[in-house]
């Protein structure tokens, strides 16, 4: 069954053709982990999924109240670099058509604190890249940072993760509840809003 995020119009820009690889990214609650989910919510029906979560376990206490409870979905979390590596090379023996990794790149942050010449970010997505050309769906989130020399805000790795996708996506804040998705790779005039709600996200 084709994968899908209940709006059929946004299906069409990011499912068509051979778009494998995307990132969405946003400031902190800008809805990406709901975003997210929802793609669980409305997929997990005949394809397995797997959602890996660099940022600890709460995401779990989401899952509860969205009715994913299919038995093909598996959830996981990485506590290091090497450890989501693992996690993901060991989800291969599940034949997934989707791997989705919340954060993608906060465990990049976090060892980049530490060593600025760190590699395991590149390494990572190169691995990506091969499971990808296995025919394997890559969604990943990114965290952000201020970027003063363009005045945008952009995922951490934003040089590798460019270069890398697909498609990427920008989740904006409208209001407290609205958010607007928006083309930053490639560059489309479209934009898709949703309302966040206690049971998942709605389309407007």
């Amino acid at each position: 069954m084709p994968l899908t995020t209940c709006n059929p119009k946004l299906d069409e820009v990011i499912f068509k053709g051979n778009n494998t690889k995307f990132i969405v990214y946003g400031i902190a609650g800008s809805g990406k982990t709901n975003f997210l989910l929802n793609l669980i919510k409305c997929s997990q029906h005949n394809n397995t999924i797997i959602f890996i979560s660099t940022e600890g376990s709460t995401v779990i206490n989401r899952v509860s109240n969205l009715n994913i409870e299919a038995e093909n979905v598996y959830f996981s979390t990485a506590l290091s670099q090497e450890h989501l590596i693992s996690l993901i090379l060991e989800s291969l023996s599940l034949n997934p058509s989707i791997i989705i990794i919340d954060s993608l790149n906060y465990l990049y942050r976090v060892e980049l604190s530490r060593d600025k010449k760190s590699i395991a970010f590149p390494g990572l997505l190169t691995l990506l890249d091969t499971v990808a050309k296995r025919g394997i769906i890559i969604f990943g989130s990114a965290q952000v940072y201020f970027d003063e020399d363009s005045g945008r805000i952009l995922p951490s790795g934003f040089e590798y993760l460019e270069l890398w996708s697909d498609i990427i996506i920008e989740i904006d804040v409208l209001n407290n509840r609205t958010r607007a998705i928006k083309f930053v790779k490639p560059s489309i005039a479209k934009t898709f809003k949703f309302v966040i709600t206690s049971n998942g996200i709605y389309w407007l």
